[in-house]
């Protein structure tokens, strides 16, 4: 059975990502960890003059998991598991991570607080320290999206690995019988060389996977090229791949897929190949 674990803060944008994880967890029959992280920090002195402080906090941890975990487990109803747990520390992508570890998590799920416009980005938030150091595959949720059943993801590459990459991709959409449509962005217009049939065909003969198109865009953008492609798709998912920083993300600006997190309308499933298990 597959894990699934939802971080949480309580806020309205994490319990959007609860809901999700609800219909997905129905769907492939998998189980859900809520986490409520305590960041504290850890040293000593800190500790002597915070206990006081830390042990409310672990308090108000508690009563607000028990309270999400009665609410959960009536909507999820019997036949899905779902169970509530709490860590402290200062790091929150170190916390999570090991708790991925320690529980055989395979997907971790997250809501974005929905900022609109590359310039309100904040990268320093928890859902993209998560995209950047996860072990698992992450979907940010973002705060507007509602679940519907999963037939078509967006796969959107920078052809770099793609023979690789279009593997995990299949294996994921394999779990709802979805169809994957592959798109890479370009400024200029493709050379007459690069046929999409024949590109569709050989990403087909490498995954073993007949539900899946490729296709050329014509962009300034990654990201305006990708939105273009999304909203003309209208797909459940937007799958990219994220890892330290190549030619391509540096060329169109740092972080494609740490800014489309934020920036589209659609979940996220991002796999980081620097970190993944």
């Amino acid at each position: 059975m597959m894990t699934l674990l939802v971080p949480t803060d309580f806020s309205k944008a994490s319990k959007k990502a609860v809901t999700y994880a609800m219909e997905l967890a129905r769907k492939i029959k998998a189980r859900i960890i809520l986490l409520n992280v305590v960041q504290t920090n850890t040293s000593g002195e800190t500790l002597l003059k915070w206990k006081r402080l830390e042990e409310e906090m672990v308090k108000i941890a508690k009563e607000d998991g028990d309270a999400l975990l009665k609410e959960v487990k009536k909507k999820a109803g019997e036949k899905t598991e779902v169970t509530f747990e709490y860590r402290l520390g200062y790091d929150f992508a170190k916390v999570v991570n090991r708790f991925v570890e320690e529980n055989d998590v395979d997907l971790i799920m997250m809501g974005t607080h929905g900022a609109t416009g590359l310039k309100k980005v904040l990268m320093g938030s928890n859902a993209a320290s998560m995209i950047n150091t996860s072990l698992v595959p992450v979907i940010a949720i973002p705060a507007d999206a509602v679940f519907k059943p999963i037939k078509k993801i967006v796969y959107a590459t920078d052809m770099v690995n793609l023979d690789e990459e279009i593997k995990t991709i299949t294996m994921f959409a394999a779990l709802f019988k979805a169809t994957v449509n592959v798109v890479h962005v370009t400024k200029a217009t493709p050379d007459k060389k690069f046929d999409p049939d024949k590109f569709t065909k050989n990403l087909i003969k490498v995954s073993k996977y007949k539900k899946l198109t490729f296709n050329f865009v014509k962009n300034e953008t990654i990201t305006a090229g990708v939105d273009a492609f999304v909203a003309k798709q209208k797909p459940q998912l937007l799958a990219m791949f994220t890892h330290k920083l190549s030619a391509y993300e540096k060329f169109f600006g740092k972080g494609v897929t740490r800014k489309q997190a934020f920036h589209t309308t659609v979940p996220l499933l991002s796999f980081n190949k620097t970190t993944l298990k």
